[in-house]
């Protein structure tokens, strides 16, 4: 007789979708559990049919198109492997991935790269992009048309999409203003905010978070200057060192952008002898790089792996399920690292 997935979870006292996630090796299954299942499965002998599994999916392969202002910026590097790694695992159930990389946040050509998206037939969609009228048009029109939509590490208000994939960005700010506080033990600050695009929202709320918390705590600072890097690495240190000339008097930076960091460090780096404590987030390699050479004090995380990982599972689940349903939102943590973390 034949074993199946429903007579292991049967077997088991667990869902088909939990042995399912066992025998692929994926992490959301404890290690006692995975471990139960796979030893059960081994005794019955179990055996997975995935030609069966892969010809079903070459007759109804649907398409996962996503966007990606990628092109120069290292952020990305890890979520393009989260996609990757999802897209292996879901190919043998009918899923496949479009990728078009833009670089930077140009209106126009995220809007001409959700067209390429839709003219290649995908029949869904992760788009990291720029909140902005006509994007929020073009999101709606596609999730009035049927077509899922998910948001993925910027969220836009105004949207129809199904589900968000990224950080609690404000929680992000808030994390660092609480770290910048014990830290710097009631020392005057006089901030220096660096942000990529002010007009990313992600970006916006992290500024937020991080000033509402300096403020609940009543920290003593002020906001001297606030400047606007554009994600560039080059606009970004002219910006930077343009403001510490203006205002020397600046002894802290926050950075609420990870784009950009290298121009960051060689501002810090021309003008060091000025002692000032810098936060930064997102990590790349060269954060982890200025965290070991002392010009960045510490660096709030995100997941960006796992945001890419997720962002295909999630519109997976849209597919699969009934038109209407609903798919929750993914939020990943935020992590503290400091030096000790990258040596």
């Amino acid at each position: 007789m034949t074993v199946t997935l429903k007579d292991l979870a049967k077997a088991c006292g667990v869902s088909v979708g939990t042995v399912s996630r066992a025998l692929n090796d994926k992490n959301e299954v404890s290690a006692e559990t995975s471990e139960k299942i796979k030893q059960l499965a081994q005794s019955l002998g179990y055996v997975p049919n995935r030609a069966g599994r892969a010809l079903s999916a070459q007759k109804n392969l649907s398409c996962i198109g996503i966007l990606l202002p990628s092109i120069n910026s290292p952020f990305f590097d890890d979520m393009k492997r989260g996609i990757d790694e999802a897209h292996r695992e879901f190919k043998d159930l009918g899923l496949d991935v479009a990728l078009v990389e833009e670089e930077g946040w140009d209106v126009d050509a995220h809007l001409v790269a959700i067209d390429k998206l839709v003219q290649r037939g995908c029949k869904a969609f992760a788009l990291c992009t720029v909140a902005d009228e006509r994007i929020k048009q073009k999101i709606n029109e596609l999730s009035a048309e049927g077509y899922p939509v998910l948001l993925l590490n910027n969220n836009i208000p105004g949207t129809q999409g199904v589900c968000f994939v990224g950080p609690d960005y404000f929680k992000s700010g808030q994390i660092a203003a609480g770290m910048l506080d014990k830290c710097t033990q009631g020392k005057r600050l006089e901030l220096l905010i660096v942000m990529g695009l002010k007009v990313h929202n992600g970006h916006k709320q992290r500024v937020e978070g991080f000033l509402a918390e300096l403020t609940r705590r009543k920290v003593d600072f002020q906001v001297v200057a606030s400047v606007e890097g554009h994600d560039n690495d080059i606009i970004t240190q002219q910006a930077t060192m343009q403001a510490f000339y203006e205002h020397p008097e600046i002894n802290t930076v926050y950075m609420a952008t990870g784009s950009g960091v290298s121009g960051l460090g060689a501002a810090i780096i021309a003008n060091r002898e000025q002692k000032r404590f810098v936060i930064a987030c997102d990590e790349i390699y060269t954060t982890r790089e200025l965290v070991k050479g002392d010009i960045i004090d510490f660096v709030i995380c995100q997941e960006t792996k796992m945001q890419g990982y997720q962002c295909i599972k999630k519109l997976h689940e849209c597919l699969v399920k009934p038109r209407g349903s609903v798919v929750g939102d993914y939020i990943c943590d935020n992590l503290i690292k400091i030096r000790p973390h990258f040596e």
